[in-house]
């Protein structure tokens, strides 16, 4: 049991590395507090990986991955596209709320859906037998490497001008929800 933890835990912290899912993190830490976008987060991936680990089969058989793909690619413009025209004070991050958990928590949700690290999951947890260790290790790997990103964003990127900062967060989820969008299309 202790290995399929072990080995979740360094599939899933190798293979989420400079993901989309730690970009969105980052680009959130410099927005929200860091508190919130780390429980957002955690949410976000203990849903999507709790449905890799548990009920991954399911999902494959009832929605189409090119259907999950392309809605989460959709999205991510969306988000982006609102990002970029929204007319709002840019100080949000000391404001009170829970803003920044809820959208972490959508967008991490999203952005996973179908993404490597849950196959990762959903295939070391049918491969080795232990999905409640398999999701133990999957789900210390992302702490580590969400709290890594959310350090660098509250501590580093949080000092750069709120409107770069907003148009570099605005044109990051468009990238990627082109890409994610390019990518299905490809068919890769």
């Amino acid at each position: 049991m202790l290995s399929a933890a072990v080995a979740a835990f360094v599939s899933i912290f190798v293979a989420e590395f400079g993901d989309k899912t730690q970009l969105v993190t980052l680009s959130l830490a410099c927005r929200y507090s860091p508190l919130q976008v780390l429980a957002g987060a955690m949410v976000g991936l203990g849903l999507v990986l709790g449905l890799a680990v548990g009920a991954g089969g399911l999902i494959a058989a009832y929605i189409p991955t090119a259907a999950i793909a392309i809605a989460s690619g959709l999205f991510f413009v969306l988000m982006g596209l609102y990002t970029l025209f929204r007319q709002e004070d840019e100080e949000v991050k000391e404001a009170g709320g829970r803003a920044g958990f809820y959208q972490t928590a959508a967008l991490i949700f999203l952005a996973e859906l179908g993404d490597k690290t849950q196959m990762t999951a959903l295939l070391l947890a049918a491969s080795l037998g232990h999905p409640l260790a398999v999701f133990a290790g999957a789900m210390l790997a992302m702490l580590v490497n969400h709290a890594l990103a959310i350090f660098l964003g509250a501590r580093l990127f949080s000092r750069i001008d709120p409107r770069w900062r907003r148009l570099g967060t605005a044109f990051l989820f468009i990238i990627i929800g082109l890409a994610i969008l390019i990518m299905q299309l490809a068919g890769a």
